[in-house]
């Protein structure tokens, strides 16, 4: 009940719309709203502090602009079936989070806490007059941005009878547009990046069946069973291009370039800290594998120890170190939208940054200034949505935990068979065909040992095969060797991501969101799903398919109904 709804104002007979000044028309624009340009917010990108919000009666802008008011316009106002076509298109794709995102586009005021001189005495007590500007600060700023400014693009350049006849109608046809856009741009990007990576590790396949593959992740990806999210004004689609987009700038060898995409990724959602993580580990294999190779080429050197370490040490920190930085770059946007949301709400005005008193700003801008471990966004996400290890484990989640069923198990399952793989690569190194020798070590012994192998394995430079000559059978068809690539090495870090969101999907989030999680940030669960079909044929492929179909079935239909798929 207390579930946010985005209202479009486009009802066929008026009533919800806010009425203009001649005749009752429905005026297109509101005041306050970054449609008005009277207010100075969206087109100068200045912040108020305070905003004279009304609580009670929106009021149309009074623009001078008479393509942005309908109410003193009547050639802007649209035929009566075009806002009837918007109204059926639409309103399925403002649910749930949606009505955050467009909110947050619609009124550039609403990341800011309310006006106290302007707000009802009855929420005026305690922490409840801040309860809408601490959740917006759960909404990341990109998505809803882009957003707004399509928006005022359309409303520049687009002829106004084609358009809906209200700003909140506009916006939610730039969302649509744009995560269209989005889709297709991180479809092409994953194509791109896996045909890189099967053409890297399988010198001796044919470009048309590299490619063949390519598509069926691409076609795995258009179809995902979260695909609904990739429509709807969620940030998704957004997130998707801007990550696989940087995977495939990554796969090429531009890992500087593919940082941008990954620092705007996580400036749309907060799960695009795991690019981070995804550049440490990469760091992490390329130390290992330099390590090694200095420490095994000083080995029968006649050099002391302390000097062969001195030489890794000198090898593998500059690496390290560039890692590191690219990943505090790529996590930055984090941590600037903490810092916005604490300025927010405890300063008075971003010019003198004059502390609140501790009566008109929230309890916990004193916790935020005594420690420094202290996290607007985790308080917010735990306060208002109980998110929390283990807080989600309830007899009334079991539906939400069915539904998530299917793509955390996919996802462990992934990580086992990589695993799998690896270990297996492990004793074929190490021992030959016979890796019985192995096992009479201490298995703790070989676990490090393991572990060391695959960090170096996963820093293959880009030139390598990856098939040793060992590994490749005669009886090997390109459908077997392309199923055992996207298993490959040097996805390490790929997989180590898909098995952590799976874990944060179970444990922490709110599981429901663990499908459209991994499927907008994994390109590993794909390849997963693409070798299986390669490796199992006719069998599997039904059943992926059955799966995929299955899901975009129940998105059309829990979703736009305000059921549990969020």
């Amino acid at each position: 009940d207390d579930v946010l709804q985005f209202n479009l104002r486009l009802s066929s007979g008026g009533d919800d719309g806010i009425s203009g000044g001649d005749g009752g028309r429905r005026c297109f624009c509101l005041e306050g709203h970054a449609c008005d340009t009277t207010r100075g917010g969206a087109y100068e990108g200045k912040r108020r502090k305070t905003v004279n919000r009304r609580y009670h009666s929106p009021v149309c802008a009074t623009s001078k602009d008479s393509t942005l008011d309908s109410s003193t316009c009547s050639t802007c106002v649209p035929p009566a079936f075009i806002d009837s076509f918007y109204r059926l298109l639409l309103s399925p794709l403002t649910k749930w989070d949606s009505a955050r995102f467009l909110s947050l586009a619609v009124d550039p005021a609403a990341r800011m806490p309310k006006n106290i001189q302007n707000t009802p005495n009855e929420v005026q007590s305690g922490d409840d007059r801040f309860a809408d500007s601490e959740q917006a600060h759960a909404f990341f700023p990109l998505f809803p941005l882009c957003i707004r400014y399509v928006a005022l693009m359309l409303v520049r350049i687009a002829p106004s009878a084609s358009l809906p006849s209200t700003f909140e109608g506009v916006t939610a046809l730039s969302a649509v547009i744009i995560n269209l856009i989005c889709f297709v741009s991180a479809a092409i990007s994953l194509y791109e990046t896996t045909r890189l990576l099967l053409l890297r590790s399988l010198e001796r396949l044919k470009e048309p069946e590299v490619e063949k593959a390519a598509f069926l992740v691409a076609s795995l990806f258009c179809f995902n069973p979260a695909s609904v999210f990739f429509t709807a004004s969620y940030s998704e689609s957004v997130f998707a291009a801007l990550t696989f987009g940087g995977h495939a700038l990554a796969s090429r060898g531009f890992l500087l370039l593919a940082v941008v995409p990954w620092a705007l990724a996580t400036y749309a959602r907060s799960n695009g800290t795991f690019s981070s993580i995804w550049i440490v580990l990469q760091g992490i294999g390329q130390v290992v594998s330099v390590a090694v190779g200095q420490w095994t080429a000083s080995a029968y050197a006649d050099v002391s120890t302390i000097k062969k370490i001195g030489r890794v040490i000198k090898g593998c920190l500059p690496t390290m170190a560039l890692h590191i930085m690219l990943a505090v770059a790529v996590a930055s946007p984090v941590m600037f939208h903490e810092w916005r949301g604490y300025q927010f709400h405890c300063y008075d005005d971003q010019d003198t940054n004059a502390i609140l008193p501790r009566n008109v700003r929230p309890s916990w801008c004193d916790t935020a200034e005594t420690s420094s471990r202290f996290s607007l966004y985790e308080y917010v996400q735990r306060k208002h949505w109980n998110v929390g290890f283990l807080n989600y484990y309830e007899l009334k989640q079991i539906p939400n935990f069915l539904l998530a069923c299917p793509v955390l198990s996919l996802g462990i399952m992934a990580a086992y068979c990589w695993i799998g793989t690896s270990w297996s690569r492990y004793l074929w190194t190490r021992n030959g065909k016979d890796g019985n020798k192995a096992r009479k070590s201490s298995y703790l012994v070989a676990l490090m040992k393991w572990a060391i192998f695959a960090l170096g394995e996963s820093a293959i430079g880009e030139s390598d095969t990856i098939e040793s000559e060992r590994n490749v059978q005669e009886g090997d068809t390109p459908s077997v060797k392309i199923g055992r690539a996207l298993n490959a090495p040097y996805m390490l870090v790929d997989y180590a991501i898909l098995t952590g969101f799976c874990m944060v999907g179970a444990t922490v989030a709110h599981v429901q969101v663990s499908t459209r999680l991994i499927c907008s940030s994994c390109p590993a669960f794909y390849w997963f799903l693409a070798s299986l079909c390669f490796a199992c044929r006719d069998t599997m492929v039904r059943r992926v398919k059955i799966y995929l179909i299955v899901f975009n079935i129940l998105g059309i239909i829990l979703h736009p109904n305000f059921l549990p798929w969020t």
